[in-house]
C-alpha cells in the first residue's frame, strides 16, 4: 500500500508500454487543464456581465511528477563521484522505474 494519495503509477524506463501509459497520463492531466481554465473564462465572463451572483473561484490545475527509481551507488560510482550523491533522488536519465504523481498546484 502506498502512503501517498497521489501516487498513480510505476513505469519501467525500458517498457514501451509504460512510456504510452505515462504519456497518456501527462495527455491527460494537460486536458484536465485545459478545461478548467477554458471554464474559468465562461465563469468570469458569466460574472462580469451579472449572469451570476457570485464571483468565480479558481479551478484547479494538476501536474505529473516522475520520480526515479533504481539503483543509486551504481551510477554514483560510476560519474566518479561519492557513493551518497543520488541518495535524495535519482536523475530520471539514470532511472531503471520511475514512480509517477499527480498533484495539485
Amino acid at each position: 500500500m502506498r502512503s501517498s494519495a497521489n501516487y498513480v503509477m510505476t513505469a519501467h524506463v525500458g517498457s514501451a508500454g509504460d512510456m504510452l501509459e505515462l504519456d497518456t497520463v501527462r495527455k491527460t492531466v494537460s486536458i484536465i487543464n485545459k478545461e478548467n481554465a477554458r471554464a474559468e473564462k465562461v465563469r468570469r465572463y458569466r460574472w462580469d456581465h451579472g449572469y451570476d451572483l457570485q464571483e468565480p473561484s479558481p479551478l484547479p490545475r494538476y501536474y505529473v511528477k516522475c520520480q526515479g527509481r533504481g539503483p543509486r551507488v551504481k551510477h554514483a560510482l560510476a560519474q566518479g563521484t561519492y557513493r551518497r550523491r543520488y541518495d535524495q533522488s535519482l536523475p530520471l536519465n539514470l532511472a531503471e522505474r520511475m514512480d509517477v504523481y499527480v498533484y495539485q498546484r
